[in-house]
C-alpha cells in the first residue's frame, strides 16, 4: 500500500542567547508522511529544516523542490537527494539528511536514509535504518511537490 505524502507548514523556532549568538526563525514545508511529521524523526534532532525553506532563495528552492521528482541533478554524491538542510544557512556543507529516491513505475521510493555533506565520503545510515522505505504513488507524489512549489511562489509574492 502506497503511503501519503503532504508537506505542511512547520517552523524552527528563533532563538535569541546572551552575548548576541541567536538561531534564526525558518519557515519551511515539512514532509509528512501518512500523517507522522518527518521532521519531527529526522529533521529536527539534527537542527536542521527541510529543503522547501520559505526563508531562502526562491531558486534554490525551487530546485531543491524539483531534485525530489528526479527532475533535477542531485547536488550530493551517490545521487542521493537532500530532505534536510541546515537550518541557518541551507548549506549541504553543514550537513544534511538525505535518502535515495528511485523512480519504479508508477511508483517512487524514498529509501536507505542518511546524514552527510558534500565533502565527506561517509554517508551515517545505520541511525536511520529504522526509517523508510516510504513508497508513494507517482501521481499524489507529483501533484504534492507542485503544490508545494505553487505555495513558495505565494508565500514570496506575499512577502
Amino acid at each position: 500500500m502506497a503511503s501519503v505524502l503532504e508537506l505542511l507548514p512547520a517552523t524552527r523556532i528563533g532563538v535569541k542567547y546572551p552575548g548576541g549568538v541567536f538561531k534564526s526563525e525558518r519557515h519551511f514545508l515539512d514532509f509528512v508522511i501518512d500523517g507522522e511529521s518527518l521532521w519531527e524523526k529526522v529533521g529536527k534532532p539534527r537542527d536542521t529544516v527541510s529543503v522547501i525553506c520559505f526563508d531562502y532563495s526562491r531558486e534554490e528552492t525551487v530546485q531543491a523542490v524539483n531534485r525530489l521528482p528526479l527532475t533535477e541533478k542531485s547536488v550530493v554524491p551517490g545521487d542521493r537527494r537532500p530532505l534536510f538542510i541546515c537550518s541557518e544557512c541551507g548549506d549541504i556543507g553543514c550537513g544534511a539528511v538525505t535518502a535515495f529516491l528511485v523512480r519504479e513505475g508508477e511508483s517512487i521510493v524514498w529509501k536507505d536514509f542518511g546524514f552527510e555533506n558534500n565533502y565527506e565520503q561517509n554517508i551515517r545510515l545505520k541511525e536511520y535504518k529504522h526509517i523508510g522505505p516510504y513508497t508513494f504513488n507517482w501521481k499524489q507524489y507529483e501533484s504534492a511537490l507542485l503544490q508545494a512549489v505553487d505555495n513558495l511562489k505565494q508565500a514570496q509574492h506575499s512577502r
